[in-house]
């Protein structure tokens, strides 16, 4: 194989590729136009989401305790580790209880509240009585995401609430605030700021996703190049032109290849880079890293194998097609196999050992999975060979695979495939 050849042909098909309005602008332009408007359209969300206002209705306000018992709502907001965020206490979050009378389901339907604690009558006496256990009720609109947030911090406040009443009655009787609390539990997420709760669980989530997304980019952008450059060159006729050149079949499988994997891996990069300034972004604003950049580069060294299995599984099948649209056809079912492949990787209990290791694409996502994270726990050393070797093995059958196809005459110059069933499918004359 002479290697000037090879690379004559990938030159010239990545540079055919870049002169192609469609697949620069899928791969390359429309990634840089939707990242900030995702990024914009998140703020907007996540900004209105807390300054959005929320009532929270109290029904049979008359029936609650008088000045004898600390009196509802509390008069401090719950703890930053209580199931809701602190009531108005960050300055963005608007949220008001207020006394109402009437039915509480017409009260919720009208809208007049969010949610609705209903007090019962003779709950103020029943809470006095040791023997007895009051019921509240907390009411919210079935099927509203507004109701759902607006009953968790309704819940969030009765249950604070129900601490400070515990603690007056342990005083009443002689006993310690906290009598009910056998032992302290020393937990260090509870001890956290809450910015930096919130950039480890932004950065767990990134650590799951990243993977899985890093492989619908490698086969987004090694489909429309291999397609491009197998179907495509049909449809244009120029396939005829290739074939009698002094290169030869092996050269110019070769010289495919690495123009798909270049193009496939370059819009991973253009991905990531965009990715990584939003992570970036929020790090600012947070004040925590949320971006394990060590991993994210082993991440991305890893991409460039499975970019070369995709590059050369979407030229074997690509080669079948005898149109562009026809080539879609053939490898859309590449993402409905490798999407299985991938989730197995992100599964809560799965683990890199050496049998997955060997399995394409679910190996990958594994150690790609245990770079991201951060639990110290060091990579065992058959992790990258393993990993490696088995993409190796793929990637070469693949190859192998396409280098046949385009041997094939009946597969490179087949008619088309309407009314010949499987035989015209396959490249029978």
């Amino acid at each position: 194989m002479r290697w000037s050849v090879v690379r004559l042909i990938a030159t010239k098909e990545f540079r055919d590729l870049l002169r192609d309005r469609r697949t620069v602008l899928l791969i390359l332009v429309l990634p840089a136009l939707l990242y900030p408007v995702f990024g914009a359209g998140g703020w907007v969300m996540a900004t209105t989401l807390l300054n959005q206002k929320q009532t929270l209705g109290v029904v049979g306000v008359e029936h609650l305790p008088g000045a004898d018992l600390p009196p509802f709502p509390p008069a401090d907001p719950p703890p930053a580790d209580d199931a809701a965020p602190e009531i108005g206490a960050d300055g963005h979050t608007e949220v008001t209880i207020t006394p109402l009378a009437g039915d509480p389901d017409e009260l919720l339907r009208t809208r007049q509240a969010d949610a609705v604690l209903v007090v019962p009558p003779g709950f103020a006496a029943d809470l006095n009585d040791p023997a007895k256990k009051p019921t509240l009720t907390v009411r919210g609109r079935e099927g509203d995401d507004k109701s759902k947030v607006a009953v968790r911090r309704l819940t969030a406040v009765v249950r604070h609430w129900e601490g400070q009443l515990r603690q007056v009655r342990f005083e009443r009787r002689g006993l310690p605030r906290d009598f009910d609390k056998v032992f302290t539990v020393d937990d260090p997420q509870t001890s956290k700021p809450k910015a930096k709760r919130a950039a480890d669980e932004l950065r767990d989530a990134f650590a799951r996703v990243f993977p899985f997304v890093l492989m619908m980019w490698l086969v987004a952008g090694a489909i429309q190049p291999a397609v491009d450059m197998t179907a495509g060159e049909k449809e244009r006729g120029t396939m005829e032109t290739l074939l009698i050149s002094p290169a030869e079949r092996g050269e110019i499988v070769a010289g495919k290849f690495l123009a798909t994997t270049a193009f496939a891996f370059a819009s991973v990069l253009w991905n990531v880079l965009w990715l990584a300034g939003a992570a970036v972004l929020v790090q600012l604003v947070l004040g925590f890293p949320i971006l394990n950049f060590p991993g994210v580069v082993g991440c991305v060294v890893l991409a460039l194998p499975l970019a070369m299995l995709f590059s050369a599984v979407c030229l074997a099948l690509g080669v079948f097609a005898q149109s562009t649209k026809e080539g879609q056809y053939y490898l859309m079912p590449l993402i409905l196999i490798a999407m299985p492949l991938a989730f197995y990787g992100m599964l809560p209990g799965s683990e890199l050992t050496p049998a997955t290791a060997v399995v394409p694409v679910t190996g990958a996502i594994l150690l790609q999975a245990k770079l991201l994270a951060v639990t110290g726990e060091p990579l065992p050393g058959w992790a990258f060979p393993a990993v490696l070797g088995g993409l190796g093995v793929w990637v070469s059958v693949a190859l192998a695979l396409a280098s046949w196809q385009f041997r094939r005459e009946s597969v490179l110059f087949r008619e088309a495939a309407a009314g010949k069933g499987l035989k015209g499918l396959f490249g029978g004359r």
